[in-house]
């Protein structure tokens, strides 16, 4: 079997360890010059230059993005404000990174694998007791509650983490219809109200952009003996370092935070909190949307995946084993449900679905210059992160706006970073 028994990693404070030489710093990056590594500093101007024009356009508020390769440090800026001609933007800046959480949470789930705890073909129901009662719709386009079905067979965690459970959105009209998403609710009460919901296909029919990694969370609660949120500070943030990651910002924090800002026919407009702000401490502890992050912590995070699970580069500490990381950033779901997409009518035709994040099967079919493995995810408002196996680099780009990809500004930025690269 793939994932082998291990014991629970003592904690050290590696992550991806850096001195950056700036007064930004403070963030633990030393920062190297471009071509002794293999990158252009021209094309960089080229990529930043970029950046700063959509600044100084007023299309974004502000933005942070980061550049990794060779495990070193080529790129890191920050632009703009974090509230408009207000405050400005700053390397640490934080923010709601949504659906990047997602590989975060595929992780943590991953651990309880490799520790013996938790098997991928495990029923979700021997965890949540409510998931032994699922029923599936008969039609799940009518979605008439009168009538339904037994699924064919249990969901599994393996589901949970492929996207293949039947599960819907937190956002959809099924589960907004029926209150099933608060960030007033605990995890407990959370999974309960996802279970009474019918499912809208039976489990490994179809792939199917979900709330399944926030259902995770609540398996990893049940399987620990821990609060999701402290396992996640235990077991991922510090030992990579990541302390800037969490489920709100405390407030020594708040001076770090981006505010939203919504694109519209008269600029930039500053978005409402939240029913819970990002700045209070949510009873929910969100495993597929909830986390909040910079770009320094999030380039510890893929760097420890293209180092094959290792905490900074050469050391011989661990968040997962090598032979997980490469199950977790290969496509698993079946040819037959491909290809899928978070829009069903715009399917992803280059990319498949590992534990947690998107992976790149065809690169042919990419529309822009990608290489078959590599990985990463966005999220809701803007937040872009990607890593390629084949060149060793790492990708972030924090900003929040919605709609998230308006001005296609992750497209543009990858595109750019990949042209930097002059070797391997």
């Amino acid at each position: 079997m793939w994932i082998k028994s291990a014991a629970i990693f003592p904690l050290i404070f590696f992550g991806v360890a850096f001195a950056q030489p700036d007064s930004q710093a403070g963030l633990g990056f030393e920062r190297v010059q471009p071509e002794s590594v293999g990158v252009s500093s021209q094309r960089l101007t080229l990529l930043d230059d970029m950046l700063e024009q959509h600044v100084q356009d007023g299309r974004v508020a502000g933005l942070v993005a980061g550049m990794l390769h060779k495990g070193k440090l080529v790129y890191l800026e920050s632009k703009g404000w974090q509230e408009l001609e207000v405050t400005p933007m700053r390397p640490d800046s934080l923010f709601q990174i949504r659906s990047m959480s997602k590989p975060i949470t595929a992780v943590a789930v991953l651990q309880l694998v490799e520790r013996g705890l938790l098997k991928l073909d495990d029923p979700v129901a021997d965890f949540i007791p409510s998931f032994a009662d699922v029923r599936v719709f008969d039609d799940p386009v009518a979605q008439d509650f009168g009538a339904t079905h037994d699924p064919s067979r249990a969901i599994t965690i393996e589901d949970l983490l492929k996207n293949t459970a039947g599960l819907s959105h937190r956002f959809s009209a099924l589960y907004r219809d029926q209150g099933v998403r608060s960030r007033g609710d605990t995890l407990a009460q959370l999974v309960d109200k996802v279970a009474g919901v019918p499912l809208i296909g039976d489990p490994g029919e179809q792939w199917v952009y979900s709330i399944s990694l926030t259902v995770l969370g609540r398996v990893v609660e049940v399987v620990s003996g821990q609060d999701f949120d402290d396992y996640l500070e235990q077991e991922v943030f510090k030992p990579l370092a990541m302390n800037d990651t969490s489920f709100f910002v405390p407030p020594e924090k708040q001076d770090q935070l981006a505010l939203i800002y919504s694109v519209t026919d008269h600029g930039l407009e500053l978005l409402p909190d939240m029913s819970v702000p990002i700045t209070q401490e949510p009873p929910l502890k969100e495993g597929a949307a909830g986390i909040v992050s910079s770009v320094p912590d999030y380039l510890n995070f893929l760097q420890m995946l293209l180092d094959q699970g290792r905490v900074g580069g050469g050391s011989a500490m661990r968040v997962l084993q090598d032979d997980t990381v490469a199950e977790m950033t290969k496509n698993q779901v079946d040819e037959r449900l491909m290809p899928f997409g978070t829009n069903p009518a715009r399917p992803m035709l280059d990319r498949g679905w590992g534990y947690g994040l998107a992976v790149v099967v065809d690169a042919e079919k990419s529309e822009y210059a990608t290489h078959i493995g590599e990985f990463g995810w966005s999220g809701s408002l803007g937040t872009f992160a990607w890593a390629d196996p084949v060149s060793d680099t790492a990708l972030v780009l924090m900003l929040q706006i919605q709609p998230a990809g308006a001005y296609s500004l992750s497209q543009k930025f990858k595109a750019l970073a990949a042209q930097a690269i002059l070797e391997y």
